[in-house]
């Protein structure tokens, strides 16, 4: 998956890393009031992660519209 790599391959990792992003969204807002607020315990809970693989997912599939990998 490079930047000219399958298309189909690349919008479906994206769908994939919004599902997941979606569950430790929900998972994280979950253990929320059991956080602390130091920088470590926020980077090491799901919420943030979740949030990250969100933007991810959402950047890979429009990348995969991008006109690099359909090739115009």
């Amino acid at each position: 998956m490079g930047w000219r790599g399958d298309r189909v391959a690349l919008l479906v990792f994206g769908h994939v890393c919004i599902v997941l992003g979606c569950i430790l969204i929900t998972w994280g807002i979950y253990l929320l009031p059991y956080s602390q607020p130091t920088l470590t315990h926020i980077f090491s809970r799901p919420l943030f992660w979740g949030l990250f693989s969100l933007m991810g997912g959402i950047c890979a599939i429009y990348h995969g519209f991008c006109q690099c990998i359909r090739k115009k």
